[in-house]
């Protein structure tokens, strides 16, 4: 019986097939590549597969996307077998031109204009669900198993997530508006089964109006334009009659609008910076006069030394 000592790229390239269809993608990855460098298989199937398994564990890496895209326009034939998974070439491309979108709006929204990031976002959400539908997208289901991420659910998740960077993008100047983005985006993540617990904290914080403590102004928008502060109230200074509240139910918080917390908060910080510094400064001075009392015994010791 003869042995093969070497395999061949077909050889590489079927034992890659295999590998893919055990879930062993790691290996599956070096193999196909091995087969290429030895032109087994058919060359651009396989640097479609590896360029797909080069998303593994990398599933919001655009330019692993960006290499995909560029095997899958060199790619002749029109569907693939990926494991036990049948790919169809424009799907997929369509899929991952999709993602590399979302993946940089969804950091774009964390710096840029978002009110016009949103916009693009509500836009993406819409060709998803007008390209895509209710057709389930292939790499999640190659990589995570999942049949559930269809193009619906993502035009759900995206407009959750457009609305709440529309309210991220104006609760600094309207509050009560960024609630109402708020309880839209809990809407659409309610449709879609997720957790919004998140998006009624929100509304709730943005909701709430109080009365300045210390100078009476009213605010709109707990953790934006006023804060809790923990205090000792007593029911007496509690008593008031306007129906906007300085104070917490259970007497131990009052509110304070923005610009009173920062001036307190900035007046602390300089008595601090100068507490600090003065005890810097005899931290120094004390040290210093240690160490001259550790020289002058240090000579004392040294002449006694010579001394004796």
């Amino acid at each position: 019986m003869a042995f093969k000592l070497f395999k061949s790229g077909d050889d590489l390239y079927q034992e890659g097939e295999e590998l893919i269809k055990r879930g062993e993608f790691s290996k599956a990855r070096n193999v196909l590549q091995k087969s290429i460098d030895k032109e087994g298989g058919v060359d651009d199937v396989a640097a479609v597969k590896v360029a797909l398994l080069d998303l593994n564990g990398n599933l919001n890496n655009v330019d692993r996307y960006q290499a995909l895209i560029s095997k899958l326009n060199e790619l002749s034939a029109s569907d693939i077998e990926f494991g036990l998974t049948k790919v169809n070439r424009d799907f997929l491309k369509m899929e991952a031109k999709l993602t590399v979108e979302r993946l940089n709006l969804t950091d774009e929204l964390q710096s840029g204009n978002k009110m016009k990031v949103a916009e693009k976002i509500q836009d993406l959400a819409a060709r998803y669900q007008e390209q895509i539908g209710d057709e389930h997208l292939l790499i999640p289901e190659i990589f995570n198993n999942d049949t559930t991420t269809t193009g619906t659910v993502m035009f759900y998740d995206l407009m959750a997530m457009s609305y709440e960077g529309m309210a991220d993008g104006t609760v600094w100047d309207d509050p009560s508006q960024a609630a109402e983005y708020q309880q839209i985006a809990m809407s659409y993540r309610q449709q879609n089964g997720r957790s919004f617990e998140e998006n009624q904290k929100k509304i709730k914080a943005y909701s709430m109006t109080s009365k300045c403590w210390l100078c009476g102004r009213i605010a709109t928008g707990e953790g934006i334009l006023f804060y809790s502060a923990p205090a000792d109230i007593s029911p007496a200074l509690a008593k008031d009659t306007n129906t906007v509240r300085s104070n917490s139910d259970d007497l131990h918080h009052i509110y304070i609008c923005r610009a009173c917390y920062s001036a307190v908060s900035y007046r602390a910080d300089e008595i601090s910076r100068k507490y600090y510094e003065q005890g810097m400064r005899e931290l120094r001075t004390t040290e210093a006069r240690l160490q001259a009392e550790i020289d002058s015994l240090r000579r004392e010791i040294s002449y006694l030394r010579v001394s004796n």
